[in-house]
């Protein structure tokens, strides 16, 4: 009984340290938000006043609009420019070419995220970059001090990361088109079908699990983060390019306002939790 009882516990007491920590280092801090939320500065108790204000404030408002252009454009990215590398991919036959490509895809990996951010800073400064490419081919009428303007800053923080095919984007749905089970592709050459109708009716049906990994991801990677705005604009010029994370990040931190930094948090934390379960769930209607 004792042995049967033992056994028995064995799996929880294996995943017993990783509850632990997610009760202390997330769930706690989790909780903590919420409670902080409803203080003020000085951690006195004022109610949903945080909340009232967080939907009355013109900058939380204003950086929720770029959010939402920023993340429509992250998800789209995420999922169209990886899955397109690996449809090419798949049909290049020859083994050395497709494992060169497979390779220089991945390598991006290793280079960390904010390298890539300041390269592409160093390409939209008003002396070097793009202005030096435009002045070269005579299109001066083009060259624009492309971050420190309120009319294109967002815009050229949306395009950084051309051509978008993050590595691990890509993997997730090359790995997907690899699962696909072969007498799809016999029945297919059967029925005389081309590359595009093997796209259409075999690959995106059976690649749409993958799919939901990828928005998921993109989604809670662009809401949650703030390092490219942070690295490029802080938010500037005005709060033109601010985002909810980086007003959540000064003003708990510039400001010293805890109780309404963390209800920005929540608001956003929300969002989140909402966007990922309509995502998927319109992900799982379309199957």
């Amino acid at each position: 009984m004792k042995k049967t009882f033992c056994a028995k516990m064995i799996p929880y007491l294996f995943i017993a340290p990783t509850v632990i920590l997610l009760a202390v280092f997330s769930y706690y801090a989790i909780g903590n938000a919420v409670f902080t939320s409803f203080t003020d500065k000085s951690s006195n108790f004022i109610g949903i006043r945080n909340y009232v204000d967080a939907f009355h404030d013109e900058m939380f408002l204003t950086s929720f609009k770029n959010q939402v252009v920023i993340t429509v454009a992250a998800v789209f990215f995420s999922v169209f420019f990886p899955l397109l590398a690996s449809e090419l991919l798949f049909f290049i036959k020859h083994k050395k070419i497709s494992g060169f490509i497979r390779t220089a895809f991945v390598i991006p990996m290793l280079v960390p995220s904010i390298v890539v951010i300041l390269i592409w800073k160093y390409l939209y400064n008003p002396n070097f970059g793009f202005n030096t490419i435009l002045q070269k081919i005579g299109a001066n009428g083009w060259i624009h001090n492309w971050l420190n303007d309120e009319k294109t800053a967002l815009f050229a923080i949306v395009l950084i990361g051309f051509p978008f095919v993050s590595g691990m984007y890509f993997l997730i749905f090359h790995s997907g088109l690899n699962m696909i089970g072969e007498e799809l592709y016999e029945a297919a050459i059967v029925d005389g079908a081309t590359n595009w109708n093997v796209v259409k009716d075999i690959h995106l049906p059976n690649v749409k699990p993958y799919t939901k990994i990828v928005v998921t991801l993109s989604l809670i990677n662009s809401l949650s983060g703030f390092g490219l705005v942070a690295a490029t604009t802080n938010g500037g010029p005005g709060f033109a390019t601010m985002i909810p994370a980086l007003q959540m990040y000064k003003v708990a931190f510039g400001d010293g306002n805890f109780g309404y930094a963390s209800a920005l948090g929540v608001v956003l934390f929300l969002v989140i939790i909402l966007l990922t379960m309509v995502s998927r769930k319109l992900l799982k209607d379309g199957e």
